[in-house]
């Protein structure tokens, strides 16, 4: 998965124009009800394509957040890395191998309802310039590109936890959490092909026993089979031997 270095909104919710540093290991977003934590959440999910904070008549969306503002046009722009990963791969290789890369998301009013559309750059590239140098993405073929990137299911089910949410990871039963762990960390299909390989282990382990078990039986067959021909040959000894003497 990517890591994000900066964070920048315009037009968004109250904010005119606002540029947040990401780039440390852990980040944390503290504050009173109403300072913005779930704003500034819900750009970074509405930038990701996924659904904004909230369930049934509180659910939000992100033409919530646009027409507070009062501006016909929003933007929501992150610069990230696509350094290599421990896998040896940039997350956004294809088309780009630059140390960074820019993901934008342009939210516009047209014919009375709100539209979005994505835009990848290579580097660090400002708002106004990134539709001249980015690449245009719609929501689907966007939501692809991330998932290429790293944003796998798991990891966008971590994102789209609320605030106070986290207790709900508690509720998984030990596999159901391991698994997600590791689906998180893009180690799941490493524990995969181990689960695999152990299963193949044991099978093969189990048909030896079986041809074992065989072996055995068999061994077991063949000494019986040669008492009997020790007994015949026995058998034919004497009724020789009494054969000469009668």
């Amino acid at each position: 998965m990517f890591r994000f270095e900066k964070l920048e909104l315009v037009h968004w919710d109250y904010w005119q124009r606002l540029e947040i540093p990401l780039a440390a290991p852990i980040v944390t977003i503290v504050g009173p009800n109403g300072s913005g934590k779930t704003t500034l959440l819900d750009a970074l999910r509405t930038l990701l394509a996924l659904e904004c904070s909230g369930h049934g008549s509180r659910k939000r969306d992100y033409k919530r957040y646009v027409r507070r503002n009062g501006e016909d046009f929003a933007w929501l722009r992150a610069v990230v890395d696509n350094r290599r990963l421990p896998n040896h791969r940039r997350p956004f290789w294809p088309p780009h191998q630059e140390e960074q890369v820019t993901l934008a998301c342009r939210i516009e009013r047209k014919g009375g309802d709100w539209t979005r559309v994505y835009f990848l750059a290579p580097g660090d590239v400002a708002i106004e310039r990134i539709e001249a140098e980015g690449t245009e993405y719609g929501v689907r073929d966007w939501r692809q590109l991330l998932h290429q990137a790293g944003l796998t299911p798991a990891l966008a089910r971590v994102l789209s936890l609320e605030q106070g949410q986290t207790d709900k990871l508690c509720e998984l039963s030990g596999r159901e959490l391991l698994d997600l762990v590791f689906q998180v960390f893009g180690d799941k299909e490493t524990l995969d092909r181990y689960a695999e390989a152990r299963a193949h282990q044991e099978l093969v382990n189990s048909e030896l026993k079986a041809m074992q078990g065989e072996e055995s039986r068999l061994a077991n067959e063949l000494e019986r089979f040669e008492q009997k021909v020790n007994r015949h040959l026995e058998w034919q000894a004497l009724a020789s031997e009494r054969q000469a003497l009668a």
